[in-house]
């Protein structure tokens, strides 16, 4: 019980000298919303998880747990793994061709050695841009394919574009596992596990065990300033600012 006694609130988001004292010169009265808030889950806590848990055990297998999040997201996960399993398959086929320009000025499809062609793909009717292609099974491609290849191209248009592209977002856990899984055909236990060894240290010179990322499992994207600036600062010195 805090009433009659001095009590202020501190918050911070990151672990950084510079953050912990902005937050204590920053400290805030108590939010009694976020306190209602706390106090309404743990009371949902306490509901679900403590009286469901004990049945599962009694009508399922010992050990199964319950909880106003997990089993919310379990059920999310139930009912797309129904969708999945519910999904009717469809044969589809698609047409591509290397093309490259002819000596006569015209469009070629047999790109002769050593010549730059292009790749191209039906995508539809010329003139008709409503009509949907849809190639259903072989027969169909290989009647689209006898067509096409007694009929002459040219190219319409070119279109040049410059596009910029941003860099990705930092990790969250949930990125991490998939581009690690993705890339090095690790699983999530392997990935999280080599994950906290970065965490925690490892001794890439002489100056000892360095934490070598930040904490791993977050759904924040979010990076410390001074965290930003000195990765541009070991950036531009390793190699250079262009």
């Amino acid at each position: 019980d805090l009433e009659g006694k001095p009590h202020r609130r501190v918050v911070f988001h990151e672990i950084t000298p510079e953050a912990v004292r902005e937050a204590f010169d920053h400290s805030r009265g108590i939010d009694m919303q976020l306190v209602d808030a706390q106090q309404a889950r743990r009371v949902l806590d306490r509901l679900v998880g403590y009286r469901l848990s004990p049945f599962l055990w009694q009508q399922v297998r010992r050990g199964l747990s319950a909880g106003r999040v997990q089993s919310v997201a379990v059920r999310l996960v139930v009912e797309r793994e129904r969708e999945v399993q519910s999904f009717v398959p469809q044969e589809y086929w698609t047409i591509d061709a290397q093309l490259a320009k002819a000596r006569d000025g015209t469009t070629e499809q047999a790109v002769p050695a050593g010549r730059q062609g292009f790749h191209a793909r039906l995508v539809g009717y010329v003139g008709d841009k409503k009509r949907k292609l849809e190639i259903g099974s072989q027969i169909e491609a290989e009647r689209l394919v006898a067509l096409l290849k007694a009929a002459a191209y040219r190219v319409l248009t070119v279109q040049q574009k410059v596009q910029s592209r941003r860099p990705a977002p930092p990790f969250i856990t949930s990125t991490l596992q998939q581009e690690a899984s993705r890339r090095l055909g690790f699983s999530a236990k392997r990935t999280m596990a080599l994950a906290q060894q970065l965490y925690e240290g490892l001794s890439p010179g002489p100056e000892g065990e360095v934490g070598l990322i930040t904490y791993m499992r977050t759904d924040s994207t979010q990076v410390a300033e001074t965290a930003r600036k000195e990765a541009r600062n070991y950036i531009a010195s390793k190699f250079g600012r262009q």
